[in-house]
């Protein structure tokens, strides 16, 4: 890894904290954790990558912009699908009423984005593993895949940003 990214990518848990007011994360989808628990942290997640991507699209042109803009649709459809699902599974409509804290400048947020697709993309892994929810393991691998390939494209656009 190019040494200045490394220095620039240190220390961002600290920061994290800092910027979200020491807010904890959505709970984790482990086996102990309940179909409508993930589902809701899943639809925080999505939504806010959806945010982070729309906000993303106003630094960059082109083909930079038109990844970013796939992202946010990715995003918003993903949200939509784990809505109906929470729906099916609860009788009740859900979204996330969390806020999405927004990094400044065009590096860190796209450090943001990139480090929440990757743990996004291991709750979609986790979540397609668990034994009781075999009617959504195609849905959740499926998700997992889109969000491994959005953090190699998040990837390429922070080294091409050098």
């Amino acid at each position: 890894m190019d040494e200045m990214l490394k220095e620039s990518l240190d220390g961002f848990d600290t920061l994290w904290q800092r910027v979200s007011g020491g807010e904890k994360k959505p709970p984790e989808s482990a086996g102990t954790t309940s179909l409508e628990d993930t589902l809701l942290a899943l639809i925080h997640d999505e939504k806010c990558a959806g945010a982070a991507s729309a906000a993303l699209t106003r630094l960059f042109q082109g083909d930079d912009r038109a990844v970013l803009l796939r992202h946010n649709h990715e995003a918003r459809r993903h949200m939509r699908r784990l809505r109906a699902e929470y729906f099916i599974a609860t009788g009740v409509t859900a979204g996330s009423n969390e806020d999405c804290r927004a990094t400044d400048g065009k590096l860190p947020a796209l450090r943001t984005a990139l480090m929440q697709a990757t743990e996004m993309a291991g709750r979609y892994e986790n979540a397609s593993r668990h034994e009781d929810w075999s009617d959504l393991r195609e849905l959740f691998a499926a998700f997992a895949a889109d969000e491994h390939r959005r953090a190699r494209e998040l990837r390429s656009l922070i080294i091409g940003s050098f």
